[in-house]
């Protein structure tokens, strides 16, 4: 017959191997709820990037404003290089281009900004995640 004391000294093992199965798991549940949620808040500095560049833009800014302002807004985002950016203006009537921040003659045309950024990871776990670009575009008439 097995006593209770024997039984005890049989199981004393077992929450250690119960802990060291559900660990993994564990660490990249927490670790991908980390990742995904950065890379939701990068999706996020994207788009955001891409409105205040083209709100520069419909202000009278020129293309090296509406750069200026995007790179200014994406501080602080892990990339693996520099953002992509795209500007560009169109007259809605005849959707022929324009020039941005041309003195006169460009109020009611569309401005147009495009900002692509290659995503890093921070764990580098998920290499869906890996080098992963995100892209945001805005546009806006030009008031100026």
């Amino acid at each position: 017959m097995v006593t209770r004391k024997l039984r005890r000294w049989r199981d004393r093992g077992a929450a250690a191997v119960e802990f060291a199965l559900i660990l993994g798991p564990l660490v990249v549940l927490i670790f991908g709820s980390i990742e995904f949620g950065l890379a939701i808040q990068a999706r996020t500095m994207v788009a955001n990037a891409a409105r205040e560049g083209v709100r520069v833009a419909s202000l009278g800014g020129t293309d090296a404003d509406a750069q200026l302002a995007v790179t200014t807004a994406l501080v602080g985002i892990t990339s693996a290089g520099p953002p992509t950016i795209t500007t560009s203006c169109t007259v809605p009537s005849t959707n022929q281009a324009c020039v941005l921040g041309a003195a006169t003659g460009n109020r009611g045309n569309i401005a147009t900004v495009t900002v692509t950024v290659h995503y890093v990871g921070v764990t580098g776990l998920f290499t869906l995640l890996t080098n992963a670009p995100l892209t945001g575009s805005s546009y806006m008439r030009i008031e100026h």
